[in-house]
């Protein structure tokens, strides 16, 4: 079977390439196209990162499929030198206006932002406050990997992810995601894209600290990746 492979950053530059197909054995698992791929091209070391079958987040012994594009993710922190994702305890509200003054480009003809903020009532119930926990280096490693689908959908130009962390109270701003691409389509589908992915796939949590309690708050799955 072959599978379509596809490489970023520092993986893509090792390489030398950022596409290449691979010829593997049926029944043939990501781990399996990581040697293959390593022992076809030496300098390249893809051990440590992530990898997305279809635009999937894909454990090491995941099958795949005639057709499938296997994307190798590399560990990062930062994401490119256009995309801003960052886990942080500071207040958000003073951030937005900067983050889209960063993110407006000549050749890009709409900023779309988004503000998530902390609501109360929630359910018939005063919030007190909320307070956020995360995963650290796999929520760093996440957001890299959710900047890495936008650009593999549409055409985008800078890309900002900032989650607050820690205790946020009502009104105060707990997710900013803030996009810039050359028409308005792509930045709206792209921002409502990344928020719905933070919710399935991003390893932070929230606790509703209320009047007469607190409660972890449930939210979405990512099917492919439920126990």
């Amino acid at each position: 079977m072959r599978v379509q492979v596809r490489l970023f950053a520092n993986y893509r530059e090792k390489a030398g390439f950022a596409t290449t197909s691979l010829e593997l054995p049926s029944g043939a698992t990501v781990a399996d196209a990581k040697a293959a791929l390593e022992a076809a091209h030496p300098t390249l070391d893809l051990s440590g990162g992530m990898a997305a079958i279809n635009e999937n987040l894909a454990r090491a012994d995941a099958a795949l499929a005639d057709g499938d594009e296997l994307a190798f993710l590399p560990p990062v922190s930062g994401g490119e030198a256009d995309d801003w994702l960052e886990l942080t305890e500071k207040p958000l509200e003073e951030r937005l206006g900067p983050l889209v003054s960063w993110a407006t480009l000549p050749h890009c003809g709409a900023v779309v932002s988004f503000a998530g903020t902390t609501r109360t009532p929630n359910k018939g119930r005063e919030v007190l406050f909320l307070e956020y926990e995360a995963y650290g280096p796999m929520a760093e490693k996440t957001l890299a990997l959710i900047a890495a689908e936008l650009r593999q959908r549409w055409e985008l130009g800078r890309i900002a992810i900032v989650h607050r962390l820690g205790r946020v109270d009502p009104a105060e701003t707990s997710l900013l995601i803030v996009v810039s691409a050359p028409h308005r389509p792509e930045a709206f589908d792209a921002t409502r894209y990344a928020l719905e992915r933070i919710k399935k796939v991003l390893p932070v949590w929230k606790k509703e600290h209320l009047e007469g309690g607190e409660v972890w708050v449930e939210g979405a799955v990512d099917e492919d990746y439920r126990l």
